[in-house]
């Protein structure tokens, strides 16, 4: 286990993950529970959530070496992510105040990437060329919020990796 690196926490997965004959319910209840809030802020922050916790849903799966419905899990964990900043971004040209979760997406966005760096050392070899490729998607997403964060005057985490 690497020390980490970042300070951010993921939420606990739960027990039903991708693999579970339950999963399709659980996902569905996430579909619905995402429908049905109208709170444009709590949707970016729902869609960081499940993004958080597809991430935790994935490194578990490539533990239990289950790679292929781990990579998609992983996938559909970095769209999530990718949908929060598109979200945010939404919020802020309505004028809504998003300075707190431009904080928590640049941290998120961070640790994902740490988080990807731990499954490419279990991964399988086929499957790293395709996860290295998700990691585009923290990095856009920490960018864009780091800018964001900027222009207002606020104090983005700093980037522990080698990449800006």
């Amino acid at each position: 286990q690497v020390d980490n690196k970042v300070e951010y926490d993921l939420p606990y997965p739960g027990k039903i993950l991708p693999d579970h004959p339950l999963w399709s319910i659980k996902a569905g209840r996430d579909k619905i529970w995402f429908w049905i809030t109208t709170d444009s802020n709590r949707r970016a922050e729902l869609l960081l959530l499940f993004a958080d916790k597809r991430l935790g849903s994935a490194k578990i799966l490539f533990e239990k070496d289950r790679a292929e419905v781990g990579l998609s899990t992983l996938t559909k964990a970095e769209k999530y992510l990718e949908e929060a900043g598109k979200k945010e971004k939404e919020n802020r040209k309505k004028g809504i105040d998003t300075e707190e979760f431009l904080l928590r997406i640049t941290n998120a966005s961070l640790k994902h990437f740490e988080v990807i760096e731990e499954i490419l050392k279990i991964a399988p070899e086929d499957a790293k060329p395709l996860i290295s490729q998700l990691q585009d998607y923290q990095k856009k997403v920490y960018k864009e919020a780091r800018d964001a964060l900027l222009e207002k005057g606020g104090e983005p985490p700093k980037n522990p990796f080698n990449w800006n």
